[in-house]
């Protein structure tokens, strides 16, 4: 059946952290006029047949014909009330993933979404688009950064009739600046074939990885900065602390770390806030901190370390471990994107409408 290969799938990619971390995804299958997408919150490794909802197509189609208002907040909440009126009966509890739309632009059976560090230091880098193009001709779509939701829906949508009407038949690849890659096939083995092949000759346009191995550092000064970070954050805070060699690389000077400062898609800022901190020594922490929460209104969830690396903040164990993973991966991206034309971040005014879209906050606390 469609749905057990769906689920199938999804479990597969999804227990590769090369390729998922934390809630990072989505899946999707249709049969007939029956959509299945995964369900905003669940992570594609344990997800089962229930973590799935059920959407009409013929519904989502509709949304592209409607005119929405040019406010953020309001084109959004409308696109969304849409969006949510496309659930067939008995999905009334279940949110559909943010990318629903996208899914289902794709004609073909099976959609499968991620975004890896090694496809990002492709979409993160400033020559990406060329070196696609070169690797990839004319297989796909290329989308510059744009806003999440409802735009970028329509954007992809008026791409792909353009891909059609040029091609005479749809794109099945999509590659989207800060952000990820869509593929699209009538099968499971061909969305791996196609997966495969992508990654593959990326990895061959490598001239450099990160290096995660641990490493010496300052113990004495790592220990300090652990109680000044308990003082500031209270002692329910779970700390996790990463002195690897990579991360030792980029906590050198502010010099060394401006190529993370940033943020570099989506998941980066849901799991680890869309900027880290850095400081020379225990006593520069406490102000980063505060000059962060005044600008913010919230505290970081990473603070970077001359000496030492970095330390990820929460107040759960898997916050704290996924802001790490997730900063670890941001790193990873930075030095993929060395091999396609150097690092190139997401906006400032991008970072700042995903960091208050109602959208990624929902999936934040899901993943909590």
């Amino acid at each position: 059946m469609i749905i057990e290969k769906l689920v199938a799938f999804s479990n597969l990619y999804g227990s590769n952290e090369e390729l998922v971390l934390a809630g990072g995804g989505n899946t999707s299958a249709k049969d007939g006029d029956i959509m299945y997408v995964k369900g905003s919150g669940t992570q594609l490794a344990t997800i089962t047949e229930d973590g799935f909802v059920k959407m009409s197509r013929t519904a989502l189609a509709e949304i592209f014909t409607k005119e929405y208002p040019t406010d953020d907040k309001e084109r959004e909440a409308q696109a969304l009330a849409d969006l949510t009126a496309a659930k067939l009966p008995g999905q009334e509890n279940k949110r559909p993933s943010v990318e629903t739309l996208l899914h289902s632009l794709f004609d073909k059976t099976f959609v499968l979404h991620l975004h890896p560090a090694l496809v990002n230091g492709l979409t993160c880098g400033k020559d990406g688009e060329a070196v696609a193009q070169r690797l990839f001709g004319e297989s796909f779509i290329w989308v510059d950064a744009c806003k999440p939701g409802y735009i970028l829906s329509k954007i992809c949508y008026d791409k792909m009739e353009s891909y059609k009407a040029l091609h005479g038949k749809q794109a099945d690849m999509i590659i989207l600046q800060n952000h990820g890659i869509f593929f699209a096939a009538d099968s499971d083995e061909a969305l791996g074939d196609m997966l495969f092949d992508v990654m593959s000759k990326l990895r061959g346009e490598l001239t450099k990885e990160a290096d995660f191995s641990p490493c010496e550092f300052d113990g004495e000064k790592a220990e300090k900065c652990f109680d000044v970070i308990y003082d500031i954050y209270g002692e329910d805070a779970v700390i996790t602390f990463e002195p690897s060699v990579a991360a030792l690389q980029i906590a050198e000077s502010p010099e060394a770390a401006e190529c993370v400062m940033k943020p570099f898609t989506p998941d980066h800022i849901v799991y680890c806030k869309a900027n880290p901190v850095y400081g020379f020594c225990n006593g520069c922490i406490r102000g980063a901190v505060n000059a962060f929460e005044e600008e913010n209104g919230c505290k970081p969830k990473i603070i970077i370390i001359n000496g030492c690396g970095f330390f990820a903040v929460d107040y759960t164990p898997k916050g704290s471990q996924t802001a790490a993973a997730l900063f670890n991966d941001a790193i990873k991206v930075a030095v993929y994107a060395e091999s396609f034309g150097g690092v190139l971040p997401m906006s400032d005014e991008l970072s700042d409408f995903i960091t208050n879209w109602e959208v990624e906050a929902y999936r934040q606390k899901q993943n909590a």
